[in-house]
């Protein structure tokens, strides 16, 4: 499947709100919805929905095996993720007495990519280290999920989809009065599994995506109505007909359909907003945004009140106005996350041309 920029917007809208939950209070304006959750679960969607994409794509047009086809898919994957996440974490262990957090102790959870498990055990965040429970996850579905769609026959893959999503929703149902239920692996899958259910319609049933973009479309609708006066009127979740998690997905999964389906068109939201070169910018970037969003904060304020205040009274007047650490910041993880991604991602990323399955041989004799 071609490259579809929009997307990298959706990627950057979805990072926004997990900052925004993670650098504002609970009980600022703008959190008033749960922009963390939704933020997260619009980025499992994605994965769901482009993951499945490159594997419905080899499994069609590719004449390679079946385990060439893992074999690329996993090296591929590893290029694109482990560099940057391997890098700091390492970092992080060694200054590990300035993040206020348990990494020495828990190392072995980062380094596999269990950190969801150490907190569901535990039963407590890690501090600047606990939105990393997301990228266990997505690891952990990486691990599972290329094995059924490569050896489903074609038949079955509407049902196998159907069965994920339905073990996302039985799973939070069943761990919702377990507080970190949510965080499972398996609590997880119905956003995956949407992602993926748009692929399919995509490969193997695209005379009804038309009509799968109603659906969404008209589920999501109702849905954004109940979040909205479960959240600023009830402020409550008695209002959810679905977990939330699936909700949010369903609303994901409308917003990238309408891009796939409209990713040619001139549209004003196209145009002014989804085509808009900065969301695409930090969409691009927006791995790196979500692995050092936490982080940087740490350490810019050691380095703010142990030496920039110190060194100059017009930093000491700037870091006094409002909003100013929060400017300061947002720089800072715009900056590192776009060196992270020219100087340390680009790189490996080019590699990735070097584990591509084997096309088709021609068969005009």
């Amino acid at each position: 499947m071609k490259y579809i920029k929009q997307l990298d917007s959706l990627r950057a809208i979805a990072v926004i709100l997990v900052i925004i939950s993670h650098w504002f209070s609970e009980t600022h304006i703008l959190n008033h919805l749960p922009n963390g959750k939704i933020g997260v679960d619009m980025f499992f969607v994605l994965s769901g929905f482009l993951i499945t994409s490159i594997l419905f794509q080899n499994r069609n047009n590719l004449n390679a095996s079946k385990g060439e086809i893992l074999r690329t898919f996993y090296a591929r994957r590893t290029l694109r993720i482990f560099p940057i996440y391997y890098l700091t974490i390492f970092i992080l262990l060694v200054f590990h007495k300035y993040t206020g957090t348990n990494i020495k102790h828990d190392f072995i959870y980062y380094l596999t990519y269990t950190s969801n498990l150490n907190f569901l055990l535990h039963g407590h965040w890690d501090g600047i280290l606990s939105h990393l429970w997301s990228l266990a996850v997505e690891e952990q579905f990486y691990l599972i999920w290329p094995w059924f769609i490569i050896f489903t026959k074609k038949k079955y893959l509407f049902s196998l989809i159907s069965m994920f999503i339905l073990i996302g929703v039985s799973s939070h149902i069943i761990m919702s009065d377990f507080p970190w239920g949510a965080i499972l692996t398996t609590s997880c899958f119905d956003s995956f599994g949407v992602g993926a259910m748009l692929s399919w319609f995509i490969f193997y049933n695209k005379s009804a995506l038309n009509k799968f973009y109603t659906l969404v479309k008209t589920l999501s609708l109702i849905l954004i109505a109940l979040i909205i006066f479960g959240n600023l009127v009830l402020s409550k979740n008695y209002w959810t007909i679905l977990p939330l998690r699936t909700a949010n997905s369903i609303i994901s999964i409308w917003l990238i359909t309408y891009i796939y389906l409209n990713r040619d068109s001139n549209k004003g939201v196209f145009r002014f907003f989804l085509s808009s070169p900065i969301l695409i910018f930090v969409g691009k970037i927006s791995y790196g945004i979500y692995l050092y969003h936490n982080i940087i904060p740490q350490f810019s304020t050691i380095l703010i009140e142990s030496h920039l205040i110190k060194s100059s009274e017009l930093l000491q007047w700037f870091f006094k106005l409002p909003y100013s650490t929060l400017s300061f910041n947002s720089i800072l993880v715009i900056l590192i996350s776009w060196g992270s991604f020219k100087i340390i991602e680009t790189p490996f990323l080019k590699l990735k041309k070097k584990f591509v399955p084997n096309k088709k041989e021609s068969n005009t004799g």
